[in-house]
């Protein structure tokens, strides 16, 4: 994250230099929208995905010549999971809730018009996911008539810690021009690899395996101000 805040840094100070009217070069605004993928689960059962399709956070946008721009995002958004497990034993609950941090970096050419730009654009995406595990479990001992029944209650919390995802991406969309505002809708398409995945370690009979998206759509919509 470090290395696209400084690369980020080092292209709005070269310009501003480099050009006598930095506010047209540089503009600053709010990225936000909705992903039109869905969340996949390794074991099919009662695991039910509770991740927010929004994602929203700040953009920057720096211009270059010949029609050409680069943006900057530091998207959020949030992902989690429950899972139910029933015997006749146990009865037993995982939930996740992860937070994710999103910084693509995009090259983009718009092309020239009046008040409606096209353009595409092609870059990277990076991704820093860090989720909590919640188990509740409960064990009934004592199932034989006659026995005392003994309830064993289990909560634990911890950490998940997710390796750094990967995306390659692709856009396009229209960029409409009012005065110093860019206001610019798009699609984008994101492939990550690898995706983050979770295998729950909590003694659930057969495990849940909660995943991310390979493949991912977003609708987007974008405002900024040069």
């Amino acid at each position: 994250m470090r290395f696209f805040f400084s690369l980020t840094v080092s292209l709005m100070l070269l310009f501003v230099i480099a050009h006598p009217s930095p506010a047209q070069l540089v503009g600053l605004g709010i990225e936000g929208g909705a992903r039109a993928s869905n969340d996949t689960f390794g074991n099919i059962g009662n695991i039910y995905s509770e991740s927010k399709r929004y994602l929203v956070g700040p953009r920057v946008d720096v211009r270059l010549p010949r029609h050409f721009f680069v943006e900057l995002d530091a998207l959020y958004r949030t992902f989690g999971y429950t899972a139910y497990e029933v015997t006749s034993l146990t009865n037993e609950v995982i939930r996740e809730r992860a937070n994710s941090w999103e910084i693509p970096v995009l090259l983009k050419y718009r092309y020239p018009g009046f008040r409606a730009h096209p353009f595409l654009g092609a870059g990277y995406d990076a991704r820093f996911v860090h989720g909590t595990d919640v188990t509740n479990g409960a064990f009934v001992s004592g199932i034989t008539s006659g026995v005392t029944t003994y309830t064993y209650l289990i909560n634990q919390q911890s950490t998940t810690n997710y390796p750094v995802s990967h995306g390659a991406v692709v856009s396009g969309g229209l960029e409409f021009v009012a005065g110093p505002v860019h206001i610019s809708p798009e699609l984008r398409y994101i492939h990550w690899s690898p995706a983050f995945l979770n295998v729950n370690q909590s003694g659930i009979a057969g495990g849940y395996k909660f995943n991310s998206a390979h493949n991912e759509l977003l609708v987007l919509f974008g405002v900024t101000w040069h």
